[in-house]
């Protein structure tokens, strides 16, 4: 169900591409705590003294940003304790995501460094630097720590090293009006909202441009499978804008949301609007966000040492903290977050799968015109 009032909104969205879509999938093949995958362990950079030295010498590590990466309080907590620890400057770049590949591209082809590492998404920035030999694997110690992880940085890529993830992101996928539903009536899996009662009342970002609804479509669309996705879209109200979803929940014109944006819900729940979380039977949609260390760094030290400095105990904490984010490590607590969104152990899961076929710009493409084609139609 697709309401005129927002068409031109839409389409303006459309133009974006599904480039710019791809960007901020948020995807996870496989999880666990513990060490890499296959092989032996890595050696790690050292000596870490020597590094330090060199470090301070250089003076500054550079990194360039996506939005909802990190956060201005986040950036400047972390800038405040490496500097007291270190005695190095940590310069923060802010940038749009769909940005930051053709900025490093041309960085790395005319030679002209400048970033030394980038926190952005996984499968076009990855696809398109992996080839082309423009990133460096992560070898710090401590994320060769054995037995400290929720969700193992490297898992990812676990040969390479060359993606990590920031944080273990757990996304409740249901948001609801508690005034619009009755307590017993939420639904609990996601074939409730199959049901006919719930047309028109769920509201969803479109699945193909960035933001939470390509992110929620490319975690579940191969495990709830095609057909499921089809009949849903016959359901739901498409919002162009991540916040749109949580606000149309807030206001009471949509019931039910799925993928809300975290950040946005968490603040409609500390105004005491009547909404709340759940997560669904089958499990809710882990996303991730990722850092990279770029080969040919202008400053190769500062980075190792910010990077060995980021996946130690106090890293995790000061970031995890300031972004109000789960920690990857299992001795970095979770109090801040919410109870209803912390990670749990053997809790159902629904994670996004690419195999390294599909990471390739076409492929991933692709994928955002599926999404597309089954809810956009020819809007």
């Amino acid at each position: 169900m697709r309401c005129s009032g927002v068409k031109n909104r839409l389409s303006s969205v459309l133009r974006m591409g599904v480039w710019v879509a791809a960007v901020f999938l948020g995807l996870l093949i496989a999880f666990w705590p513990g060490p890499a995958r296959g092989g032996s362990a890595p050696t790690a950079w050292g000596p870490m003294k020597e590094i330090e030295t060199a470090a301070v010498k250089e003076g500054k590590a550079v990194i360039y940003a996506a939005p909802g990466h990190t956060s201005p309080d986040a950036e400047r907590a972390m800038s405040q304790v490496f500097k007291e620890r270190y005695g190095v400057t940590v310069e923060w770049v802010s940038i749009g995501a769909q940005d930051i590949a053709p900025r490093i591209l041309t960085e790395q082809r005319t030679q002209q460094y400048v970033a030394d590492i980038v926190m952005t998404g996984f499968p076009i920035f990855y696809s398109l630097l992996k080839p082309r030999g423009y990133l460096a694997p992560i070898l710090a110690p401590s994320s060769l720590e054995r037995g400290v992880w929720r969700v193992d940085p490297a898992v990812m890529s676990a040969g390479e090293r060359e993606f990590f993830f920031l944080k273990a992101s757990l996304t409740p996928a249901f948001f609801i009006n508690t005034s619009l539903i009755r307590p017993g009536e939420e639904p609990k899996a996601y074939t409730d909202l199959l049901d006919p009662k719930w047309k028109g009342k769920i509201v969803f970002q479109i699945p193909w441009v960035g933001g939470s609804g390509s992110g929620w479509f490319q975690a579940t669309y191969k495990k709830l499978g095609l057909d499921y996705m089809r009949s849903l879209a016959k359901q739901v109200f498409l919002v162009p804008n991540v916040n749109d979803v949580p606000d149309a929940v807030g206001r009471g014109t949509h019931a039910v949301a799925i993928a809300s944006s975290t950040d946005r819900s968490r603040q409609l729940i500390q105004q005491g609007a009547p909404v709340r979380f759940l997560h669904p039977r089958e499990g809710s949609f882990l996303t991730s966000q990722g850092i990279y260390f770029l080969a040919n760094p202008a400053r190769p030290n500062a980075a190792k040492l910010f990077l060995n400095w980021f996946y130690s105990k106090e890293g995790q904490d000061v970031y995890a903290k300031n972004t109000n984010s789960i920690p990857l490590r299992k001795d970095v607590s979770q109090e801040h977050i919410p109870p209803d969104e912390r990670f749990v152990e053997g809790q159902p899961l629904m994670v996004a799968e690419w195999t390294k076929e599909e990471l390739t710009p076409e492929k991933i493409a692709q994928a955002a015109g599926l999404a597309k084609q089954i809810f956009g139609g020819s809007q």
